[in-house]
């Protein structure tokens, strides 16, 4: 008998210690016992927990997201700042392209001064996400495309790098030796 208790204890004290150990930056399922990294939690994804319990709406309209991201009119899940307004539902309910300051095409146009057409014709994307040397928001990346950078003009407040292909904050030039453009630029010939 006495055998068996300590079994069973050393099982509940295994299962607790697993429970109460996520990892910083993670939140535990549903299940007591899995960790999820925040960022996968409530993002209308596939579920990450094993249990689902990541993505259940009644979970999600309670939690906060995390900085980069913004809960869906609906509540149920959170997505990417950067996807608002890009020209793609990735709110279920549609809403992070509902009251959009521009971005559509119509008529083969973009219907704001302040976006600028995707080759593909398709989408249009707002000019302080060209040339960023990032992640590319045009489906077609020709934001990002060489071509296209090279013969772009840095919005107000940013400056080229040398290669020509990427725009950066001017706040960015020789910031104690952090490179922003790829090619290094930013940090070269800095005062000491």
């Amino acid at each position: 008998m006495k055998q068996i208790l300590v079994i069973i204890l050393l099982a509940i004290a295994t299962h607790t210690a697993h429970a109460e150990d996520c990892a910083e930056g993670s939140t535990k399922c549903g299940d007591g016992v899995q960790c999820v990294s925040k960022g996968d939690w409530c993002d209308g994804g596939e579920p990450d927990c094993d249990d689902g319990s990541d993505e259940e709406a009644s979970v999600c309209i309670d939690y906060q997201c995390t900085a980069d991201y913004t809960k869906c009119a609906d509540g149920t899940h959170c997505t990417a700042k950067e996807y608002f307004c890009d020209g793609a539902d990735d709110c279920a309910d549609g809403s992070d392209e509902a009251d959009c300051k521009g971005g559509y095409v119509a008529d083969n146009k973009c219907n704001d001064d302040d976006v600028i057409m995707c080759d593909d014709v398709k989408q249009c994307v707002f000019n302080e996400f060209w040339c960023t040397g990032q992640e590319a928001h045009c489906d077609d990346e020709s934001d990002e495309a060489d071509d296209n950078c090279l013969g772009y003009q840095c919005l107000e407040g940013y400056v080229k790098c040398k290669d020509g292909k990427q725009c950066i904050k001017e706040s960015y030039l020789c910031d104690e030796g952090v490179p922003d453009c790829h090619d290094g630029s930013d940090e070269q010939d800095c005062p000491e």
